[in-house]
């Protein structure tokens, strides 16, 4: 083989070679971190995949396979999705089983009327072990304003912006139910941190829960108050449409 083929081969052998299909892809080591990472990157880049993470085994390549979705992608497809992507990228071959899906809605606010309730800002103050939470939100031309105390610590911080937010929002709510803030925490889910926040709501026919999240981007609290407005969606809607 004279230079000119050589040089030829290796600058475009990905463009005129042949792909031999049946030719396995080389065998991933998912108990290598680098390796793994890689392969969780690659599942990301699937359209409507926000995240995943996996779980190596020993007597099957995958024991676990965790994946966070937007509510655009439909659980079964994107099951088939990482199966496809795993096997034929990285030869990985993956029972349907061990894959759990999670659908995030970080977008959603509210119903029709309560979609134009905005964060405008959120300020956290510091004075000795306490501090207090400001939450500032728009409501159309409207500005509606909350604050909440708690303890100098990361959790007491989590739970003034909750507060803050709830006591902000309390005159969309309407008065035929009591409503507080049961919790928010702020945690990490398939690789990204993500706020979540429990709100209950009594009244005389009964009690009941609900739950919000928001994914973090730039500011914690930023996110948390988010996250209890997500959980407020459908109430704060109704309320306004009354």
């Amino acid at each position: 083989m004279d230079g000119t083929d050589g040089g030829r081969s290796a600058a475009g052998a990905d463009l005129t070679a042949e792909v031999d299909l049946t030719a396995p892809p080389a065998r991933t080591d998912l108990h290598d971190p680098r390796q793994r990472t890689t392969v969780e990157h690659a599942l990301a880049t699937v359209p409507g995949v926000i995240g995943a993470r996996v779980v190596p085994g020993f007597e099957r390549q995958v024991d676990e396979l965790h994946v966070l979705t937007d509510l655009e992608k439909a659980p079964k497809q994107a099951v088939r999705d990482v199966q496809t992507v795993l096997m034929a990228r990285f030869g990985v071959p993956t029972d349907h089983r061990v894959i759990s899906v999670v659908q995030l809605d970080e977008q959603r606010i509210g119903g029709p009327s309560a979609s134009r309730v905005t964060i405008d800002h959120v300020a956290v103050t510091h004075a000795g072990l306490e501090v207090r939470a400001e939450v500032a939100l728009r409501d159309g031309d409207a500005e509606l304003v909350g604050v909440g105390d708690g303890p100098s610590t990361p959790a007491g911080r989590h739970r003034a912006v909750g507060r803050a937010t709830l006591d902000a929002v309390r005159t969309l709510l309407g008065d035929e139910q009591v409503v507080e803030l049961e919790g928010t925490d702020v945690t990490e889910v398939l690789g990204h941190r993500v706020a979540i926040s429990l709100v209950q709501f009594r009244a005389a026919r009964g009690e009941h829960t609900v739950a919000g999240s928001a994914l973090v981007r730039d500011a914690t609290a930023d996110a948390v108050a988010r996250s209890v407005l997500d959980a407020l969606n459908r109430t704060i809607g109704e309320a306004a449409s009354r």
